[in-house]
């Protein structure tokens, strides 16, 4: 590593912000480029990179960082796949919305109240780091990897939360209704 991207790092976690307008100044244009080669948004890609930067100012106290350049990179790698995940499970929930039959005024909207309370009691339910997990997954779509950082736990940990999580929720709704559910409620 260079002697100037040694002393910024340092600078960075010592908390200078004069550092990450530098390493934002260098990377930013690179970055958003690439976000938009995978997500193909322009918006999407400037939500990325922000994000990334936000993130790296957040985490830079407490995280070690070997290569700025490849940090940066490999950050908006995973967020933009797990943008396009999202989006993803957003399309199959649609697609599964479509299939049902189409009820008309206050009993749809009767419904949808009640599934609405059932689905709040049920997150209440959940132990509170069980309900973290699965608020990062499910709402915010973050990975496993970026769980298990976030929250200083291992991979496994979290892929039982939010696998006790669902279960909660298949005992409360059907399971042909979860997808759409999680669509409804976690967008």
């Amino acid at each position: 590593m260079a002697e100037n991207e040694k002393l910024l790092l340092e600078a960075l976690k010592n908390r200078q912000e004069k550092a990450l307008e530098t390493i934002f100044d260098r990377y930013w244009k690179r970055l958003y480029i690439y976000a938009h080669s995978l997500t193909g948004d322009h918006q999407i890609a400037e939500d990325l990179v922000q994000e990334i930067f936000i993130s790296l100012w957040e985490k830079s106290a407490t995280t070690s960082i070997e290569q700025i350049e490849a940090y940066l990179f490999r950050g908006v790698k995973y967020r933009a796949i797990n943008h396009l995940k999202l989006e993803q499970r957003k399309v199959s929930a649609e697609e599964e919305l479509k299939l049902r039959p189409i009820k008309e005024g206050t009993e749809e909207h009767m419904d949808y109240l009640e599934s609405s309370e059932l689905f709040q009691k049920t997150m209440e339910k959940l132990p509170n780091r069980c309900r973290r997990v699965f608020y990062l997954s499910r709402v915010q779509g973050y990975n496993n990897r970026e769980i298990a950082q976030e929250m200083n736990i291992s991979i496994r940990t979290v892929e039982t939360h939010i696998s006790n999580a669902l279960s909660l929720f298949r005992i409360h709704f059907n399971n042909s209704f979860l997808p759409i559910l999680l669509f409804l409620f976690c967008n």
